[in-house]
């Protein structure tokens, strides 16, 4: 029988050879990178875990069971969630409350783009994007439009959908209009203690 001695694993530093620098370099880039990729979870880690206050529904007072308390928890939203939360905001049907928000999306919550479902309906980033918006986050404002068409589309959608879509815009604009003027009335009224005419 021989005698075998027992293999022992050997680092990189004890491959390289004392005097090869490129070697050593090689080892140290490798290192730094390690560093850098730990540096950029962490630090991803980090924002996803970043913590959100609860918006609080004007007419209950209370938030709703599902509106998600980190930055991770908001983007794993799903879209009957998204609908479950802009129902309870006042935001995916127009009414009396949808406008006492600060950043109400309530005239754009079903406006579709070139990610939605091909037939003018939105697709789940952009009622993301619009959730996002109405709670205040970063980086969730609509896409730059211009001439009427998105910039994300590169033009070809037919005219008689965007004519539709420009009418269901000016309707959604004046029904606005109406809510606005019926509750500077409203407040008038109130002020002037239901009495009509002078004091």
């Amino acid at each position: 029988m021989s005698s075998q001695t027992p293999h022992t694993p050997t680092t990189p530093s004890s491959t390289c050879p004392s005097n090869d620098t490129t070697c050593t370099n090689n080892n140290k880039a490798n290192n730094n990178n390690q560093t850098n990729t730990t540096l950029q979870f962490r630090r991803k880690l980090s924002h996803l875990s970043y913590p959100l206050a609860p918006l609080l529904s004007i007419t209950s007072g209370i938030s709703h069971p599902h509106f998600p308390t980190t930055i991770l928890a908001y983007h794993l939203l799903t879209e009957q969630q998204l609908d479950e939360l802009a129902h309870w905001y006042h935001q995916r049907t127009p009414g009396e409350w949808s406008f006492c928000y600060p950043l109400p999306v309530v005239d754009r919550w079903w406006i579709g783009s070139i990610r939605g479902d091909g037939n003018g309906r939105p697709g789940i980033e952009d009622k993301r994007r619009r959730f996002g918006r109405f709670v205040g986050l970063g980086g969730c404002e609509s896409p730059v439009v211009r001439g009427g068409v998105d910039d994300e589309r590169n033009g070809g959608e037919d005219e008689d959908k965007e004519r539709e879509r420009e009418r269901e815009q000016r309707a959604m604009e004046l029904w606005v209009e109406g809510q606005m003027k019926m509750r500077e009335e409203k407040a008038e009224r109130e002020l002037m203690g239901g009495r009509k005419g002078c004091w």
